[in-house]
């Protein structure tokens, strides 16, 4: 009796490089969201289209930041705002600083000239700058591990993002972006401002631990008295 001849496998090709990485990218997130295996993780991570924190928050973050606005003249680029913007630049490799301090005498109200602000120059007329841009605006407001609103942004005690003619402010969050009706459109450069914590790194994308975010360091003689800003005008010049 003849042995049965050996099942002929049909030859299956390989996977082209782009099909094996997309592959192996949704093997990760599904791992991740514990898909696989059955297995839920320990903790979900926070978003990951930008910078990493160098501390993880260990439970509850900050509250949405309120509005704190210029009332002295410091103009020195604070610890946190430099902290930020040199993180940024190193993580997306774009653009240039605009530069955080401007002098007290220059323009309005601004939490430039207390080194709280930095402004960020990208194009929106440049695609290349634009996407990196939208993408870091992205990671500041993206939800966190247990859903908790514009995660980054709390945690760095961000104030408010300017942005191609629309601004985000945490104090009114609730109602999205809006059109900006201040005199310089944004579609040069984002404009970020940070709460007195934030700007001091003390806030827990830092260090951890929640900072308070809705209270200036010391009062402090307010300068020439101007009508407070509408959701829609922050009341920075630049």
């Amino acid at each position: 009796m003849e042995p049965s001849p050996r099942p002929i496998r049909p030859t299956v090709p390989s996977r082209p490089a782009s099909i094996r990485r997309s592959l192996l990218a949704c093997t990760v997130a599904l791992a991740t969201t514990g898909l696989v295996g059955g297995v839920a993780p320990a903790a979900q991570a926070a978003p990951a289209n930008g910078p990493a924190a160098p501390v993880a928050a260990t439970g509850a973050i900050e509250p949405f930041a309120t509005y704190q606005p210029q009332s002295t003249c410091s103009p020195a680029p604070k610890p946190g705002t430099l902290a930020l913007a040199t993180m940024a630049l190193a993580y997306y490799n774009a653009g240039r600083t605009g530069g955080i301090s401007r002098g007290c005498s220059v323009g309005g109200r601004s939490e430039h000239k207390e080194g709280r602000a930095w402004d960020w120059m990208l194009s929106v007329n440049k695609p290349s700058e634009r996407a990196v841009a939208e993408q870091f605006i992205s990671w500041l407001l993206d939800k966190g591990p247990n859903g908790e609103a514009a995660y980054n942004a709390r945690r760095l005690g961000v104030m408010y993002v300017i942005w191609n003619r629309r601004i985000w402010s945490a104090d009114h969050a609730s109602r999205g972006w809006l059109r900006y009706r201040g005199p310089n459109p944004h579609v040069d450069h984002v404009h970020i401002s940070l709460t007195w914590s934030g700007a001091m790194k003390q806030t827990s994308f830092w260090t951890g631990v929640p900072a308070d975010v809705g209270r200036s360091p010391a009062p402090a003689p307010a300068p020439a008295p101007r009508p407070a800003p509408t959701p829609g005008d922050d009341g920075d010049e630049d």
